[in-house]
């Protein structure tokens, strides 16, 4: 058996195991890390996602004040009545109400569900599909049903999609948009700025990305007891940002937080107490926040379970989850992170096929370089500009091959940067092995540098004891 023959079996092999374990994940490693590091790139990209603040969503939290002053819980018909006629004097483009009302719980549930009937732009609330079987919704006493008919249901719950965002569920054997591409579809019919098309070949979920911008008059509608800050430069955010990921295990928890977490929330919101305030429907101050807006309303309860978590912000209020979907979808224009479907090949989908090929060919790359320097130096003397070239060939072409990646990855497959796992597990096998090959070359110089600092170092002494 040839020496090069066996070198390509040990690098397959060796490749080979790699990829299995990485293919099967017995333990979950593999998924767990990918969302971690998911998160990582995400708060990275977070100052470039927008210039700023969305200034077509808004968002309404019905918050403790608001549960204290009105001593209702959850928000009573004639409250949610009311709210929504203040709301609708300011001219909304359409609203949401991130509420699920399964069961009637106070009283005027005739009078919530004429208002709701009674507004002239699109209202959607909340459904969980499962709930909402088309037995329950052909029920007339089912409150399903009473709902379905004055407003258009938008799906708030899924299963399988993991941390991803879907943009339709399965629903009574067709399937009901999620809350994000229903308004973004609403959105489309009535300002005109995105075709049919666009919207049909919406299936993927979304990667949603998160914006790190706040609104500059927040405080005024949502007293946070806290200062936001200036939006800083997106560079300025970004070095900030990469410095103190850099730096996590040697600064304190408390500068990481301020640096990594964004309190002040990514869109412009109100308190509901503020919109139940006397006098406010004719604030002049709501109707410029509110006016041609696309509303979501949701609670932001002590202890509540609708939560989500951001890689930007922490956890916040789950209402802002389909809110920062709807705003990926306008600010990019159909071109949205991808999270495509399965290929039909081990659960894996085109996102995840193009990161095993990387994978494949850098880390057979990698390992045949290692194998072959191993094989070759018992029996070669390789010089310096040997060793320099054994290491910078296989840097350039893995550099190569992860950038025709992202490339392809983001511009023609909209799937964001990949192989959020892969790309750092490659980090991490290759730069040893790197280090290996230039120590290599650069040692014959080092130690000769060694043998001279020795020698002055000794002829010095010898010139002191002389001398003395």
């Amino acid at each position: 058996m040839s020496f090069s023959f066996e070198i390509f079996l040990k690098a397959l092999v060796t490749t080979s195991l790699i990829l299995l374990v990485f293919i099967v994940d017995p333990l979950g490693i593999r998924n767990s890390a990918e969302d971690h590091y998911e998160d990582h790139i995400l708060r990275l990209w977070s100052p470039f996602f927008s210039q700023q603040v969305s200034d077509d969503v808004v968002v309404i939290l019905i918050d403790d004040q608001y549960i204290e002053a009105t001593n209702s819980y959850p928000v009573s018909y004639r409250n949610l009545t009311r709210m929504l006629k203040t709301i609708s004097r300011f001219e909304p483009q359409s609203i949401f109400y991130d509420i699920l009302q399964h069961h009637e719980h106070s009283d005027h549930l005739n009078r919530w569900l004429r208002t709701l009937d009674s507004q002239t732009f699109p209202v959607f609330m909340a459904s969980n599909t499962r709930y909402d079987t088309q037995e329950r919704l052909d029920d007339p006493n089912s409150l399903r049903h009473k709902i379905a008919n004055v407003a258009e249901l938008a799906a708030v719950s899924w299963s399988a999609e993991g941390r991803y965002y879907p943009l339709s569920v399965s629903w009574n054997e067709t399937k009901m948009h999620t809350v994000a591409a229903a308004m973004y579809k609403d959105w489309c019919t009535r300002t005109q700025q995105c075709n049919e098309s666009t919207i049909g070949s919406m299936d993927d979920s979304v990667i949603v990305q998160w914006t790190n911008k706040h609104a500059d008059n927040q405080e005024s509608y949502f007293p946070l007891g806290f200062e936001c800050g200036d939006n800083t430069s997106q560079w300025q955010q970004l070095k900030d940002l990469l410095i103190v990921s850099l730096t996590q295990g040697v600064q304190s928890e408390e500068d990481v937080d301020a640096t990594l977490r964004k309190r002040c929330p990514p869109f412009l919101t109100i308190a509901a107490s503020k919109i139940s305030a006397p006098g406010a429907a004719g604030s002049p101050e709501l109707k410029a926040a509110i006016q041609g807006k696309m509303v979501l309303v949701g609670y932001h309860v002590t202890g509540g379970a609708d939560s989500v978590v951001s890689p930007v912000h922490g956890m916040l209020p789950g209402v802002y989850f389909h809110a920062m979907a709807l705003d990926n979808l306008i600010t990019l224009d159909g071109e949205y992170w991808r999270s495509p479907d399965d290929a039909g090949l081990f659960n894996l989908s085109m996102a995840d096929i193009i990161e095993i090929a990387v994978q494949t060919i850098v880390l057979f790359l990698v390992i045949w370089f290692r194998f072959n320097f191993l094989e070759q130096q018992a029996t070669e003397q390789f010089d310096e500009r040997q060793k320099l070239w054994g290491a910078f060939i296989p840097m350039l072409i893995i550099i190569a091959v992860i950038t025709i990646s992202i490339v392809l990855s983001h511009f023609v497959l909209n799937v964001g940067a990949p192989n959020w796992y892969g790309l750092i597990l490659i980090i991490f096998i290759d730069l040893p092995i790197f280090f290996f090959f230039i120590f290599e070359a650069f040692r014959p110089k080092l130690q000769s540098y060694k043998e001279r600092v020795c020698l002055f170092a000794t002829t010095t002494k010898n010139k002191l004891r002389k001398n003395q």
